[in-house]
Parts: structure tokens; sequence; C-alpha cells
């Protein structure tokens, strides 16, 4: 794969920013604040695919997050993004830069390679992934684009103008039948393609003007084994009966649904439960209901 290297100062270095001070405060020694929460130095990396920025700190000690290294996709406008306005350490922290709005969720080293090396691949029920970060002190966090204007139920993502927040109170029953049958639809797409999701609440989702997605990549995973994703499929189910998201004649439908698009996950599921054979779609969605009551 071919590799371009820049040495570059993608960044203003803290003499050009005293520079734009009045004449009064030129004739000042001391370096003003701002400048310590300023990279003295950037080199970039880029290959097919990808772009790599890798930052160089005078000042090391902060609160705040500092990019040490970024990857990202050649699709995004990230090149000068080494600075966020909130904690080193903080979980989930939704931004706006250069116009974009972007979701930081704290994370692994190896989680953070693994979801970069697949983010081409992942379904598109999934909130997009576009690169990580590592910071000076070593956290890392996954990057996510949010495309347009968006709604989510966690309230650490909605300080942006971009997401709005929603509360499960405020939507009528009508309202959350319809999100309840689209959570199972997009779930369902998600197993379809043998992906995961990991334990699931309402702040996982996010929500458009005409879609929904996963927004929460975290605990993403491919699955091999098939019935797994079943159980996973009736673990979400329980929750949203228990939110009050689906109601008791809203269950069978869904796995009726789920069944028809996922039918090797669910034979293989009721075969690792029943030694029974030659059985029906019919005969396993009702199991699987069964199971969701108990």
């Amino acid at each position: 794969m071919k590799k371009t290297e820049y040495l570059v100062s993608a960044v203003p270095k803290p003499e050009e920013k005293l520079a734009e001070l009045s004449s009064e405060k030129v004739d000042d020694s001391r370096l003003p604040e701002f400048s310590k929460e300023v990279p003295i130095s950037s080199r970039k990396t880029e290959n097919s695919e990808q772009i790599q920025v890798d930052y160089e700190w005078k000042d090391d000690k902060s609160e705040l997050i500092k990019v040490k290294t970024i990857n990202f996709s050649k699709e995004e406008n990230l090149d000068d993004f080494y600075r966020v306005n909130a904690r080193d350490g903080i979980d989930s922290v939704c931004i706006k830069h250069n116009r974009a709005t972007y979701i930081l969720r704290k994370t692994g080293r190896e989680i953070a390679h693994a979801l970069n090396r697949v983010q081409t691949k992942l379904s598109s029920v999934f909130n997009r992934m576009v690169g990580y970060v590592k910071t000076v002190i070593g956290n890392y966090y996954l990057i996510a684009k949010v495309e347009g204007v968006a709604w989510s139920f966690d309230r650490r993502i909605t300080r942006s103008n971009n997401i709005q927040h929603v509360d499960i109170d405020n939507i009528p029953e009508s309202g959350k039948k319809k999100l309840g049958e689209l959570i199972s639809e997009r779930l369902s797409e998600a197993h379809a393609d043998n992906f995961a999701i990991g334990a699931f609440t309402m702040n996982n989702l996010l929500l458009t003007e005409d879609d929904l997605k996963f927004t929460d990549l975290r605990n993403v995973r491919v699955s091999r084994k098939r019935a797994y994703l079943v159980e996973e499929f009736k673990n979400v189910l329980s929750y949203l009966t228990s939110v009050g998201m689906i109601k008791g004649q809203d269950i069978y439908p869904c796995i009726a649904t789920y069944v028809a698009k996922n039918e090797n996950a669910a034979m293989e599921w009721f075969a690792s439960k029943n030694k029974k054979k030659n059985v029906d779609l019919f005969e396993v969605a009702s199991k699987i209901e069964q199971e969701v009551y108990c």
C-alpha cells in the first residue's frame, strides 16, 4: 500500500499566535494561556483510504482531550482536529468541527483498531464510523459522523444543535409502536449481516428524519454463532417490552419479520434447544415468542 508522509506545521505555532496580539500585549514575555492548547508540530501520513496525523505537544498535562494521533477517512475534513473542549476520559461527547457533527465514544485500543479495519464493511444500520483518536494520556475514542439533524435519548450527546434530546415519555403510543417495529427491523438487518450489537438500551439509537441507526459501535461484533444472534434479538424484544416500546400484541409480528429475514439463524437456534426435526418457521417463531414472555 502506498504511503505518503508530510512533516508540516498544520497548526499555528505559539509565536504566530503571539503576533496576533495587540501591541500592548507584545511586550508581555509570559506565554499566553491559549498557546498551551496548540500542538507544536504534526506529521501527516496517508494511504489510499485513510489519513493519519500525529501531533506533538509542549504541554501534555491537561484535563482536556488533546489528540496524540488521529486516523480518519479521506472523505472527512479532520486534518486540523487536535483538541476537544471536554475532559479526557469522558465516556461520550458530541462536537462540531468544520461544519460537521461527530460523536466521540471512549473505547479500548484493540476495539478502536479492529473497528477501524472494518469500518467500510459495517452494515448501513450503524452510525457511520470515520476514524478514531488516541489522546496524549493514552485514551482512545471512536469517531462517528452524524448526517443532518438527528434525535437521541442519550443526554450526553444532545448538547449539539444538530442532535436534539427526545424523552420516551413524550412519545405517543402510536409513535412508540412504530419505533419499536423499526428497531426490530434494523436489528434484523444487522443480524442478516452477522453483526451483533451487544448490550442494548434506547441510548444506542440515533433517530433521523426518515431512519434509525445504532450509534454506539463499541460492542459491535461479527458473530459466527447464529443462535447467539437470535438470543440477542430475544433480549432486545424483552427490553423494548419493559420500557413500553412494544406491547404484547406487537411482539409476534416483529418475530415473524425477523425469522423470515434470518431463517437460517432461527433454525439453528431452534435446533440448539430441540431435537425435533422437520419444523416450520411458524413453530420456530412461536418458540421465540414463548421465551420472550418468560
